[in-house]
Parts: structure tokens; C-alpha cells; sequence
């Protein structure tokens, strides 16, 4: 597994430079690919040896969405954020199969690819025909490429979001014993780029908003646009306020299934002690069910 930081391709006039993940995304996937070789001899039994071997699976993922599409002035929940991310995951997944089909070329195809059998996936006939044509062609290094992983340590060494979801609050408090072991002092911890693009979170832009004020069915919507470039699977979790209906969570994942996910979680504040939640508790209305016509636009 490994993340592109997506921030770090934010211009500072605020536009991404896609042609510059697209070079990323080209040296991620050889140094994927070169881990597997390099990890070889270190797998504890030979039949996760051979497993490895025969497949050559890589999850290249992402991580700071949210923080990306703050820098870009969009907010999450946005048709023009939906827009973005679909133009960086096509990048993502394109590029990625490309390189693929260049290592085939350079290294060999993965011991196991079969294109009689890999054109039947659903996914490879979602991709382009001329990306098709080459892997019929020229074989394919890696069975798969491109994950979504929760990226939750790598994200807090990053200081960026987590993965694809919401920045889920923009400051919390923190109390931290003292050397006496007694008293405590009490700190304001600020999101990393909150504090270092607006100081505080006392006068932010209505387009930054945390994963309490986005609306779940648009998380769906989001989700639904990435799996299109995902040959493996999805962490996201839908927060939803402490008042949802059995009826409201059920309906969502209704609407996950026919939006073609794989799979859909959501956590509903408060319903577990211990796990992160808001403070107050968030005073959001419930989200009303929506009919399948709020589905995200077809692939292209």
C-alpha cells in the first residue's frame, strides 16, 4: 500500500496540477512494484510467498482529499468538488494502468493474468478502450492497482485529512497531565492546515466544513465516483447524527448498493463509548431519504 499526499499538488493560485500527480502516480506504482520483490524473502510460510507472487497486487491510494479540495476552495459537499475529485481519480487509475502495462512489457505479466478472464471484470470494461486494448495486447504487471485505504497514522505524520473523508472536526480540546501527576493543562488542537491557512477556526469559509455538516447521501455520491477508479475497495465513514432512524441508516444503504459500491459504513453518534464524537453533541436535523435519482452521474 502507499498514499499520494494530494495537497502537495495544489498551486498556489489554487488549480491542481493533474499533470504532476500523473508523474507521481507513474513512480508510485514501479515503487510498488519494486516492494514486492524487495519483501519476497521475508514472507513467514511459502504459500503467502506464492500468493504474493502470483498476483503482484498493489493498492495505490490517496490521502488529504479534504484538505486538497479546502486549498482549491471547494467545499466537500459540492458538484464542483465532485467534478475534481472524478478528474483526480481518473488521473490516478489511468496513469496507473498505463505504467502497469509498461512494466508487463519491461518485466512480465503478473503469473496469473488471463486476459480471457480479466475481461470479464466489470471494472476493466469501465476502462477506456484503448487502455483495454493494450492489456490484451501487452499483459499487465499487477492484478490490481488502486485502493482507498483509511490512511489514519500516515495521515497525522502527513498533517493533512484522512484518506478520502471529511476532516472531521476543525479543532478539539485536549487535556494533558501534568509532571506532578495531578493537574492538567488544557490545549486547543487545531486541524494542521486550519491552523496554518486561517490561524483558528473562529471565522472559516462556508467552504470548509467538517464530516457532521456533509450530508450522507452526498458521501455516497463521493464514494460512488471513486469506486469507479478503484479496482479494490473503499474505506469511508458516514458520521451521522445521534438521532438517525433505523429507517434513515438502512435507506443509505440501499442507496450504496444501487450506487455500485462495494461496501458502505457509517457510525451514528454516540452509539458506541470510546470512539471519536463531537462535543457538544452535533445538533444536525436527520438526513431525509432521498429517492436513487440523487446517484452519481454514469462513468464515462
Amino acid at each position: 500500500l502507499g498514499n499520494i499526499n494530494l495537497p502537495r499538488f495544489v498551486r498556489q493560485d489554487g488549480t491542481f496540477d493533474y499533470e504532476e500527480l500523473a508523474g507521481c502516480v507513474q513512480v508510485a506504482v514501479r515503487f510498488l512494484d519494486d516492494v514486492i520483490d524487495y519483501n519476497m524473502g521475508n514472507h513467514a510460510l511459502d504459500k503467502i510467498k506464492e500468493a504474493v507472487a502470483s498476483d503482484r497486487r498493489v493498492g495505490l491510494g490517496i490521502t488529504g482529499l479534504a484538505d486538497m479540495l479546502v486549498l482549491m476552495g471547494l467545499r466537500y459537499d459540492s458538484q464542483d468538488a465532485l467534478a475534481a475529485v472524478e478528474q483526480v481519480m481518473q488521473t490516478l487509475c489511468y496513469n496507473a494502468y498505463e505504467t502497469s502495462i509498461a512494466l508487463a512489457q519491461e518485466k512480465g505479466s503478473f503469473p496469473l493474468f488471463d486476459w480471457a478472464g480479466l475481461s470479464k471484470s466489470r471494472f476493466i470494461q469501465s476502462l477506456p478502450r484503448g487502455l483495454q486494448d493494450k492489456i490484451a495486447k501487452l499483459g499487465l504487471r499487477n492484478a490490481t492497482l488502486i485502493t482507498m485505504p483509511p490512511v489514519g497514522t500516515g495521515s497525522i505524520v502527513a498533517r493533512t485529512s484522512s484518506g478520502i473523508e471529511p476532516i472531521f472536526c476543525t479543532s478539539y480540546s485536549r487535556r494533558v497531565k501534568q509532571a506532578d501527576g495531578e493537574s492538567f493543562v488544557d490545549y486547543r488542537v487545531y486541524h494542521p492546515l486550519v491552523r496554518e491557512k486561517f490561524g483558528d477556526d473562529a471565522h472559516l469559509p462556508d467552504y470548509v466544513v467538517t464530516a457532521h455538516q456533509v450530508d450522507p447521501y452526498f458521501r455516497v455520491r463521493l464514494q460512488g465516483t471513486i469506486q469507479r477508479y478503484t479496482d479494490s475497495s473503499i474505506s469511508s465513514t458516514i458520521n451521522l447524527p445521534e438521532n438517525t432512524s433505523i429507517e434513515t441508516v438502512g435507506d443509505i444503504y440501499v442507496t450504496a448498493y444501487k450506487e455500485g459500491l462495494k461496501g458502505i459504513t457509517v457510525y451514528r453518534e454516540g452509539s458506541r463509548n470510546g470512539i471519536l464524537q463531537t462535543e457538544p453533541p452535533p445538533a444536525s436535523p436527520e438526513p431525509a431519504p432521498q429517492p436513487p435519482a440523487a446517484a452519481a452521474p454514469p462513468a464515462p
